[in-house]
């Protein structure tokens, strides 16, 4: 079956933020534009998209909320303990995972 290109740009940023995602979806780029297409095109139904500043604000919100919970959640008598925001932030950062 003959195929074509699809190509489109985004912000860098954008690009390796949803990237990521993409992989943890066990996906590359690729398939997913692909089924993307496929669906439209079997089903007629073109998805409908949100805002972007606004799910980049949920998400943030998001995050946030999920590390005040994780601060309270840190045991106490660690370093972690008693840092600052900004200093629990540099340290967690320099972090191997």
């Amino acid at each position: 079956m003959p195929t074509a290109t699809v190509s489109a740009s985004v912000d860098v940023n954008t690009k390796a933020i949803a990237n990521a995602y993409i992989k943890e979806a066990g996906l590359t780029p690729n398939e997913l534009i692909r089924r993307l297409w496929e669906s439209i095109a079997n089903t007629g139904v073109v998805p409908e998209f949100t805002d972007s500043d606004n799910m980049r604000r949920q998400a943030r919100l998001q995050a946030y909320e999920k590390t005040q919970h994780l601060i309270t959640e840190l045991p106490h008598g660690t370093a972690l303990d008693t840092m600052s925001y900004e200093e629990m932030r540099e340290e967690l950062e320099n972090r191997t995972i």
